[in-house]
């Protein structure tokens, strides 16, 4: 324990050592708080500070700036207004970004916003707004998440892009017009780096010059540029790459190495201030060069030309005044030249003027004309004329028109009286074929537009070759000019008659009954009773006549021909010298060949067709030495004979897949007898006329031969002579057949009328002599002489001969002598394929 002094002592110590260092303890805190106030106030200052730069920032920015917190927009600077157009941050401030929104946009601005929350950055996107007035606005948008007076919202930096999308659609206009014209424009288009390398080009320039655009692309201008006029071209094309637009011709190489004439047009392609390449545009001007090359040989020529021309020649101005004529214009006209030098040509042209002056502005555009006209001469009268018009060039300009005018008044007067004999018939006088037939096509569109009746009468006099056997070719003429005066005595003016040949006439009867045409006919009946005299000879006239009616105005003039024909074939029938109608029965005739018209043309599908064979024999021999394929019909309602159904087929058409079908199915067979390990013989197959016209036929054979690897040697087409005799396409297609080994024989030779000019000018294999010379000449001795001409220009032709027909023992002994090969029942009937078994290796003589 302490002293009491010692306590005192202590105690004064404590007070002199504690109080002051309290009082300094409190000191210094007190500083230290001071400080420490004084600091966050220059802290709160300086983010004052900076927050104030920070708001001046913002409202600085040209771009919209906007703070959307809690789903609402609590910040929007100046530009933010001026852009929506609003007056007062209050328009917008508290409403919510996406009532701004279009709503094809909501929902991914919904999402972008959604991610924003979650921290991400937005990418910039391109979207539209609306505005307060409600006009869509074009904007470019990048957002983040930022905190916003302690609140977590997004900022939004919005800029308009209105006008930079305007010109953007623009510039893609631009540019898809330009990729148009340049793709389909005519010209050629192309584009070259300054090596001369096509960098790109039109598709009217590959067609122009040949090569593909691949192939252009990989090349310069230097190859396809004719090598004299290379220079000249790369000068152009040097003075383009130093900023001068080119105008030249030139010549281009096609890729075939032929020429082709160019106009050519090159340019600067300029980028920023340098020049790139060179853009050019190519016109084949190739015939404008060659009428132009024309025109001037004409001009070194003219002087001779204009006045020593038999023709008449006029030069012309631009607006058609004669600039200079020579002697044979004036002989023409009968205007003196100083009369004409007056004149323009319109004063002398005596109609059409119009077309005329057309005619006129086109030549003094560039294009040459040729016309016929009529013109006056000085005393008014009409010269039907013929005239070329030229343009006159002088430096490349058009500076007038060159005309050359004959006169065709006696040529046209020639034309009008051969046109008028090309439908007369020479010896009766009477209208021909060719004219009823015109008339018949305008007869039936007047009837049927007008619904008048009208009938058609086949004509055919009986016997009228016995007039000719008997009398001579002279009375057989007399007598067919005295029917037509006969037949015309019995019609009305209104009627038409027409001698179709021979002793064939067509009467045209418009806008009548029934009657009234049974009425004409018993009077032709009837003036046809009395005799006619010919050389002092009476002839008894006797005729069939067939009538149809267009009564329910269906028919056409063909269709009416027809039934004429087959009412006048039944008139025939019926004994001769009568009249018979279009009746139902023969309908039916109509009928039945409707249903074979009609199966035909489903017969390949149904597998109707079969090929029978018959054999042709070496008469020598004896010997087998090839077959004739033969078309079968076995459709559901009965056989039909290739005599009714193949003339069907010719007329309606299907004789082409028939045809196609026949020599595809003999492919096939000769393909199995080859398996069969069948000597190897000849196969013969007809081809129809109609066949010959088709344009497809030669690729059609080759395709066929193609696919069936047939050997072309062992196929034989043979071709009636009547395909030969009017036609030159038929000896470039037998040519054509010839070429891939196809052997070609002429089919029923002698058969009507023969002409050896057929075999003489067309190189054929085989000549098949037809069955009724062979006729003939059992009947009468003297056609021996002509069956032996044949055989023998047929042999020395080279040229194989069969004799089709042979039926008897004694047909055969005839021909033995003359070594050729036969064909007929006398051998064998035609056979199906499965028949055929005992005929390959067989003596045809020796078994008969």
């Amino acid at each position: 324990m302490l002293e009491k002094g010692e306590e005192r002592y202590m105690h004064e110590f404590l007070q002199l050592v504690f109080i002051p260092f309290f009082v300094i303890v409190t000191l210094v805190l007190a500083i230290i708080l001071y400080r420490t106030v004084l600091s966050k106030n220059k802290i709160l200052v300086k983010l004052r500070e900076s927050e104030d730069r920070f708001l001046n920032l913002v409202e600085l920015s040209p771009d919209a700036i906007v703070v959307h917190c809690e789903e609402k927009i609590i910040f929007i600077n100046e530009a933010g207004l001026n852009m929506v157009g609003a007056s007062n941050k209050d328009e917008l401030i508290g409403k919510s970004i996406i009532d701004f929104v279009p709503p094809d946009y909501k929902e991914i601005v919904v999402k972008r916003i959604q991610q924003m929350k979650n921290g991400h950055k937005a990418k910039t996107m391109e979207q539209q707004i609306i505005t307060p007035q409600g006009n869509i606005m074009d904007v470019e948008i990048t957002g983040t998440s930022i905190m916003y007076e302690h609140k977590p919202g997004i900022q939004l930096i919005i800029r308009e892009i209105t006008e930079q999308k305007r010109i953007s659609r623009e510039l893609e206009e631009k540019r898809q017009r330009y990729q148009s014209l340049f793709e389909h424009n005519p010209d050629g288009i192309y584009s070259l780096d300054p090596t001369g390398k096509i960098t790109e080009t039109n598709q009217a320039l590959v067609n122009m010059l040949g090569y593909t655009k691949d192939e252009l692309l990989a090349m310069t201008f230097h190859k396809v540029i004719s090598p004299d006029l290379l220079a000249k071209t790369s000068f152009h094309f040097q003075n383009a790459l130093e900023g001068n637009q080119q105008y030249y011709e030139t010549v281009g190489i096609h890729k075939n190495g032929k020429k082709i004439h160019l106009h050519s047009v090159i340019l600067p392609i300029i980028v920023d201030s340098k020049i790139i390449g060179v853009f050019g545009i190519a016109k084949d001007i190739s015939k404008e060069k060659e009428a132009l090359l024309l025109l001037e040989e004409n001009e070194e020529k003219y002087r001779s030309l204009f006045d020593h021309n038999l023709d008449s020649v006029f030069e012309m101005d631009l607006q058609g005044h004669f600039k200079n004529v020579n002697h044979m214009a004036e002989k023409l006209t009968h205007f003196s030249k100083k009369e004409l030098l007056t004149m323009t040509y319109s004063a002398i042209i005596a109609n059409n003027e119009k077309n005329v002056n057309k005619d006129f502005s086109s030549v003094i555009k560039g294009y040459s004309l040729h016309v016929e006209l009529e013109l006056y001469d000085k005393f008014g009268r009409i010269i039907e004329v013929d005239i070329s018009a030229v343009p006159i060039k002088k430096h490349g300009r058009i500076d007038g028109v060159f005309a050359i005018v004959r006169d065709i008044t006696e040529k046209k007067q020639s034309q009008k009286k051969i046109k008028e004999l090309a439908y007369t018939d020479q010896l009766t006088g009477l209208p021909n074929r060719h004219w009823f037939y015109k008339k018949l096509t305008n007869v039936t569109k007047n009837s049927n537009d007008n619904k008048q009746p009208f009938a058609i009468l086949t004509i055919d006099f009986d016997d009228f070759k016995t007039i000719n056997d008997t009398l001579g070719h002279h009375a057989g003429d007399l007598f067919l000019q005295q029917i037509s005066e006969r037949l015309q005595h019995c019609l009305r003016k209104k009627d038409n008659i027409s001698r179709m040949g021979g002793d064939e006439f067509i009467i045209i009867l418009e806008n009548i009954t029934k009657n009234e045409a049974r009425q004409v006919a018993e009077r032709i009946l009837t003036e046809m009773n009395t005799p006619i005299l010919l050389f002092e000879n009476k002839v008894i006239v006797t005729l069939s006549i067939g009538i149809s009616m267009n009564l329910d105005f269906t028919c056409d003039g063909e269709t009416l021909i027809k039934q004429a024909d087959l009412a006048m074939y039944l008139a025939k029938e019926k004994g001769k010298n009568n009249y018979q109608f279009f009746t139902e029965d023969l309908n039916k005739k109509a009928i039945r060949k409707r249903q074979i018209k009609n199966a035909l043309s489903l017969a390949i599908e149904q597998n109707e067709f079969k090929l029978f064979y018959q054999p042709q024999v070496d008469l020598q021999t004896g010997k087998l030495i090839g077959l004739e394929a033969l078309l079968r019909w076995y459709p559901s309602f009965g056989n039909v004979s290739p005599v009714e159904f193949i003339p069907i087929a010719e007329e309606t058409g299907l004789i082409l897949p028939i045809g196609e079908w026949v020599i595809k199915e003999a492919c096939l067979q000769i393909k199995k007898w080859k398996n069969q390990n069948r000597p190897k013989i000849k196969v013969s197959v007809n081809v129809s006329a109609r066949q010959f016209k088709d344009k497809e036929f030669a690729l059609k054979v080759k395709q066929i031969l193609e696919d069936e690897k047939v050997d072309p040697s062992f196929i034989e087409f043979e071709i009636t002579e009547s395909v030969m005799l009017n036609a030159e396409e038929p000896s470039l297609l037998i040519r054509e057949i010839k070429e891939m080994g196809i052997k070609v024989a002429i089919d029923d030779f002698g058969a009507g009328y023969s002409s050896l000019s057929v075999i003489k000018n067309v190189e054929i294999d085989t000549l098949k002599i037809d069955q009724s010379l062979l006729e003939n000449v059992m009947q009468n001795s003297r056609m021996m002489s002509m069956l032996e001409a044949i055989i023998g220009v047929g042999k020395t032709l080279n040229t194989k001969i069969i004799v089709e027909g042979i039926e008897t023992k004694e047909q055969l002994n005839l021909l033995n002598d003359f070594q050729i090969i036969g064909q007929g029942y006398f051998f064998s009937h035609p056979l199906p394929p499965e028949q055929l078994q005992d005929v390959w290796g067989r003596n045809w003589l020796q078994n008969e």
